[in-house]
Parts: C-alpha cells; sequence; structure tokens
C-alpha cells in the first residue's frame, strides 16, 4: 500500500492534538487495563491470566472470541497458552521494565512477540494471535507498539520509508520474528523517533497509537 505520508509540520500538529484527545477520552480505559496487569502480574495462576485475556481482548477488540478455532472457550485457550510460556514472560518483561525504547529494545520486542505468538499456535486451532498479543503485553510492558489493522494503514501516512528502511538496517533480524509485525514496529520506532524531534511534547507509545487510530 503506497500513501503519501504527511509533512514534518503535519505531524508536528497532529500528534498534540491526538494527545490532547487522547488524555480527555481514552486514557482512563487505559488506565484501568494497566492497573489490571499491575494488581494481576501472574502469568501462572488461571484466573490473573484468563481476566487479563478476556479484558483486554474485548475491550480492543482483539478478535480472540472470532478468530480462535478450538472447541470450548477460546479466551480459555489462549490463556492456557499464555500460562504455559510464564517463564518467557515473566523473565523478557521483568527485563523491559523501566527500560527506554529504541531500537535495541524494540527488536526485543519483536522476538518477544514472535515467540509468543508461535508458542500460542498450538492452542487456537493454528491462528496467528499478532494482534492481540501485542495489545496483552503492551500493557504489561507500555513500551510494546500495539499492532492492528487500524496502526498498519495509517502508520504509513507519518514515515518517511526510506528512514524505516535505516532502522531496519540497525536492527537487523530479530532470531524470532514475524514479519508484519517486525515491519510494523520498525515503522512505529522511526515514527516515535521523529516525534521526539518535530513535536513539542513528549509522546507516550500509547499516545502515538492513539494518533494512529484516530488517522486510519
Amino acid at each position: 500500500m503506497v500513501v503519501d505520508p504527511l509533512s514534518k509540520p503535519d505531524l508536528a500538529a497532529a500528534l498534540p492534538r491526538a494527545i490532547e484527545d487522547y488524555r480527555a477520552s481514552w486514557q482512563p480505559v487505559d488506565s484501568e487495563l494497566y492497573d489490571l496487569c499491575r494488581r494481576r502480574p501472574s502469568q501462572r495462576a488461571f484466573a490473573d491470566v484468563y481476566t487479563k485475556v478476556a479484558m483486554i481482548g474485548r475491550v480492543y477488540a482483539a478478535g480472540v472470541s472470532r478468530t480462535v478455532r478450538v472447541d470450548g472457550d477460546p479466551e480459555t485457550a489462549v490463556a492456557r497458552g499464555l500460562m504455559e510460556q510464564a517463564d518467557l514472560l515473566d523473565k523478557t518483561l521483568h527485563a523491559l521494565a523501566g527500560a527506554q525504547l529504541d531500537r535495541a529494545l524494540a527488536a526485543q520486542v519483536i522476538e518477544l512477540h514472535a515467540r509468543v505468538v508461535r508458542g500460542l499456535r498450538q492452542h487456537t486451532g493454528g491462528t496467528w494471535q499478532q494482534s492481540f498479543v501485542s495489545k496483552y503485553l503492551h500493557f504489561h510492558c507500555d513500551l510494546v507498539p500495539v499492532y492492528d489493522s487500524r496502526a498498519e494503514a495509517s502508520i504509513g501516512r507519518f514515515v518517511s520509508w526510506p528512514a524505516v528502511y535505516g532502522v531496519r538496517d540497525s536492527i537487523g533480524r530479530p532470531v524470532d520474528w514475524l514479519t508484519k509485525y517486525y515491519n510494523f514496529v520498525t515503522a512505529f520506532i522511526t515514527l516515535y523517533e521523529s516525534a521526539a524531534t518535530v513535536a513539542s511534547v513528549h509522546a507516550t507509545v500509547k499516545e502515538i497509537d492513539y494518533l494512529l487510530w484516530q488517522a486510519a
């Protein structure tokens, strides 16, 4: 898909507006989900994991119940699959805590996302839950870019593709990666870096996500 990118002045104007709108509307909803993951951090207790799968998946319309092809409750299947990866989730999320979003961290996020998505396939009827996993990880670590069809469709309006290719060259290919999320995150990092220099405000990952949601 080829979309004419916005100029830097457009980003400088659009991002502050999106941040203002986000803080006045959707931010309290996200705050509840961040708080849920802080209160229920376990990746091992079914009650905790199932609650997070159901709440995050439904609030963010991640399509778990619609796309997971299993007998029984799809959210239960996904929760069980995440619990089987508790060691990976605990270790990597702990390593990401308190870090700054940069290209090195982006490579870690891409690899974690791919490993979790692949690990879930045996529990989801072979479906790729790339959007849901990005959302689940994000509310445990707010540096994880949120991926869905809206964000994917709009990010090309805000980035220079030669700059994205430069980010990809510097990151390389993580040991484990999925093409769609890799392509999205490398574009997202390009936008995140551009926003820091173009806009007059510091934008969080979620605020940039909201900008992309608005623009779709």
